[in-house]
């Protein structure tokens, strides 16, 4: 069975290919018809689809019903029936050069391709939408070696995607519970409601939420309003662009040596340097954080540790952990991985 990503496609080229099959049936059933009736049933059936063939495909074997014999009412049909075969065969030829070349095929394999790769992702980071905030999320999921798949309303903001090296791109209504399928979004770690339309972003968190209950939902919100709205219907966290503004400003006026810390972390960094979170593991149960292997590497420093509810800054290298800790280091991506592979695994 087709993937709902091809059906559309798919249902195209079926139509145009029953078009033409019913065209051909047509003509050749009538040709048959008309050559039985104008040998006044004498000829064949056989002989009569004989002449049907030849006519319309202009082979140019001998004729088997002789005009002569059956008049030229004859002639006047093998015209019609000629005239009528080489409309179709053009429009046929034309039909498939036009699928091939204005790129319907083409189209069709690389959404054939893309469905493949999109079956095969798990643990993936989807984006609803492609609103105003989506670019930057897309360009920081893509920097830390995150596994990107965005639904885009249209071509346009898909070339957008594309351009914030986002390959994996469907177009469509990202409310629609279809599209968020065939995004994987059972196998996905996460989602962002991304749309700038805080009722559309609402839809994605519930439909979400619905479609995989342990998957995290992270909506955009531009009135602070709808933020709890969002919670209850299935996000559980919630950003306000008014909020994250207002506080960015405050931030530059009384800490701007932070700031520009932060600025240059997040954005000039090579290997990129970010705060990021690691849950232990059975594997690493007892454990000291002083006896994890990666704990000495240049580019990662813990920072705190969070057992339950409570918080430890700047946890000793003698603290033991316990399995559903909570490790929160600044690192690069490639420490992140090592941290991931030596704190989990159960």
């Amino acid at each position: 069975m087709s993937s709902p990503l091809t059906s559309d496609a798919v249902r195209r080229l079926g139509r145009r290919v029953a078009l033409l099959a019913a065209l051909t049936l047509g003509v050749l059933v009538a040709g048959t018809l008309g050559y039985r009736r104008l040998s006044a049933g004498a000829a064949s059936w056989l002989d009569c689809l004989y002449m049907t063939v030849i006519t319309v495909t202009t082979i140019g074997y001998g004729e088997v019903l002789d005009p002569a014999v059956y008049g030229p009412g004859l002639r006047v049909f093998n015209m019609l029936i000629a005239a009528t075969g080489i409309g179709i065969i053009t429009y046929t030829l034309s039909s498939v050069t036009s699928f091939a070349v204005d790129g319907e095929l083409r189209a069709l394999w690389r959404r054939r391709a893309m469905q493949a790769q999109l079956n095969a992702l798990t643990g993936h980071y989807l984006i609803a939408g492609w609103g105003t905030l989506a670019p930057a999320v897309a360009r920081e999921l893509r920097r830390t070696g995150r596994t990107v798949v965005a639904i885009v309303p249209s071509e346009d903001t898909q070339a957008a995607a594309v351009r914030e090296g986002v390959e994996l791109t469907i177009v469509g209504d990202a409310t629609d519970d279809e599209r968020l399928t065939e995004t994987g979004i059972t196998r996905a770690a996460g989602i962002f409601a991304a749309t700038d339309d805080d009722h559309l972003n609402i839809i994605i968190s519930l439909s979400a939420r619905r479609l995989n209950s342990s998957i995290r939902v992270v909506a955009a919100a531009r009135d602070e309003a709808n933020a709890a709205k969002m919670r209850r219907a299935g996000a559980d966290a919630t950003v306000t662009v008014s909020s994250i503004a207002g506080l960015r400003m405050a931030s530059e006026m009384v800490r701007p040596a932070v700031v520009s810390f932060l600025d240059t972390m997040l954005r000039q960094s090579d290997p990129p340097l970010r705060v990021e979170e690691v849950a232990v593991g059975s594997r690493a149960e007892g454990r000291r954080l002083a006896d994890v292997p990666v704990s000495e590497r240049r580019d990662s420093l813990v920072l705190a540790v969070r057992r339950g509810d409570g918080w430890t800054f700047n946890p000793l290298p003698t603290w033991p952990l316990q399995r559903g800790d909570v490790v929160v280091l600044m690192t690069t991506p490639a420490d992140l991985a090592a941290w991931r592979r030596e704190l989990q695994g159960d």
